[in-house]
């Protein structure tokens, strides 16, 4: 097989995936339920295993660890100023905790592990394989941005921060994939899963999906009880968490 129809075939491997991801998506948002979205994201993680199976495996790495002390310490970060400055407030504590989290661990952990397996594990090395390293990545980024639209819009939140969760989720597409790129889809998962798992549910920066009650003012800072993916503040830190990856982690080649 030549180099242009090796090319040719990775994009085309990725086009038609990412259609069937979309189309799974949409399809479990229609029910507005979270058996719905578990039923999703198993089917997501089989198809992706299945097709990946045909080529050379899934790289998952050695360690998970970094990448889960990684996401602690940005979504820390942004927690501790947003409460030092006064920007958020707890409220009193559910009396559901242990249902909460016992759910959040199951669904996070389908989640992540469902749209690693998928982006960073099959779409990305596809397109590496055709329009290179650094294309890939952004490409990869944007595509999983994208595939979040529909449940923004279903936020009702507004065009500012719209636009600022969308540029949040594409800086989120990049670490992940930098992390597929220093060691495996073990340590992109465990930064996914630790990112969503005490941004949503320990620190209940989302309002409703917590232990705790939360009050966010400055929405364009915060991003209000949508949480630091729609905020300038968690767009900030994304970023800054991209420029230290590339400074302290050598990637390896795919």
């Amino acid at each position: 097989m030549d180099f242009k129809t090796d090319r040719k075939n990775g994009i085309t491997r990725s086009i038609i995936f990412y259609a069937i991801l979309t189309l799974v998506v949409l399809a479990s948002m229609y029910f507005f339920e979270l058996s719905a979205a578990l039923v999703a994201y198993s089917i997501i993680i089989l198809i992706a295993y299945l097709l990946k199976r045909k080529d050379d495996g899934f790289r998952w790495g050695v360690s998970w660890k970094f990448g889960f002390l990684y996401a602690f310490i940005l979504i820390s970060s942004i927690f501790v100023i947003e409460l030092a400055f006064g920007l958020i407030e707890l409220e009193g504590m559910s009396r559901d905790v242990f249902y909460i989290l016992a759910g959040a661990i199951i669904f996070e952990l389908l989640v992540s592990i469902g749209e690693e397996m998928s982006f960073r594990g099959y779409i990305l090395p596809n397109l590496i394989k055709s329009i290179g390293r650094r294309d890939a990545v952004i490409a990869t980024s944007l595509l999983f941005a994208m595939l979040h639209i529909p449940s923004i819009l279903l936020l009702g939140i507004g065009k500012f921060n719209a636009l600022i969760m969308f540029a949040t989720i594409t800086a989120a597409g990049i670490i992940l994939a930098l992390l597929y790129l220093i060691d495996g889809l073990k340590m992109s998962s465990a930064y996914h899963f630790s990112w969503n798992f005490f941004q949503y549910h320990i620190f209940s920066l989302r309002g409703g999906f917590g232990i705790f009650g939360l009050t966010a003012a400055n929405p364009e800072i915060t991003g209000g009880l949508v949480g630091p993916e729609a905020g300038l503040l968690g767009l900030f830190v994304l970023i800054l968490g991209i420029l230290v990856l590339l400074a302290i982690a050598p990637l390896r080649k795919e």
